[in-house]
């Protein structure tokens, strides 16, 4: 009898064992969801980071635009200003010169000519690009996160240790996806 009930508790302790196994796999898995959801909402800050910028340097854009077609019908109006003939030229003289220093003006104005908007354009595409990059970083983390968690889950089910290390491979490369997307992206 000693014999039966010892290979029982081997039993009981081989049940334990497998059972022990799988509530380590769940935790795994609970932290691997833990990083998917860190990684979703990056991906949702890059990609609103990403509009937010995109809409700011066409807007900027369109400014530039606005001030190059106004620059440009200035100095026309000048020009055309300087060969008509006035019957006061010092008048003539003041509104062309008046009208050569706005055009000066939309070119090079420090806080908003055309050499102002377009560095601060080239600024915002700069930042779209950057968010779209990180946006990228947290889609690949999040689709290798996904995939993890499928491959704990059958290891769950299936009782396979192999498949218990390809997810834990598998999340660690989503985790580094997703800590390039945060940290140096």
């Amino acid at each position: 009898m000693d014999e039966v009930s010892e290979a029982h508790e081997h039993a009981e302790q081989a049940e334990e064992s497998r059972h022990g196994g799988r509530k380590h796999v769940a935790l795994m898995i609970a932290v691997v969801a833990a990083g998917l959801a860190f990684c979703e909402q990056g991906a949702q800050h890059a990609e609103t980071r990403m509009s937010e910028s995109a809409i700011a340097a066409t807007d900027i854009w369109a400014e530039y635009q606005a001030k190059s077609i106004r620059a440009n019908q200035t100095r026309d109006l000048a020009d055309m200003a300087a060969t008509l003939a006035a019957t006061v030229p010092a008048d003539r003289d003041a509104f062309v010169a008046k009208l050569r220093g706005d055009a000066e003006r939309f070119e090079h104005d420090p806080k908003n000519g055309k050499a102002a908007l377009a560095a601060a354009a080239h600024a915002r595409e700069a930042e779209r690009d950057a968010a779209r990059e990180r946006l990228e970083m947290f889609d690949n983390a999040a689709a290798a996160l996904q995939l993890a968690i499928v491959m704990l889950t059958a290891s769950v089910i299936t009782g396979s240790a192999m498949l218990v290390w390809v997810g834990l491979a598998i999340a660690a490369i989503g985790a580094g996806f997703g800590v390039y997307g945060a940290v140096w992206l």
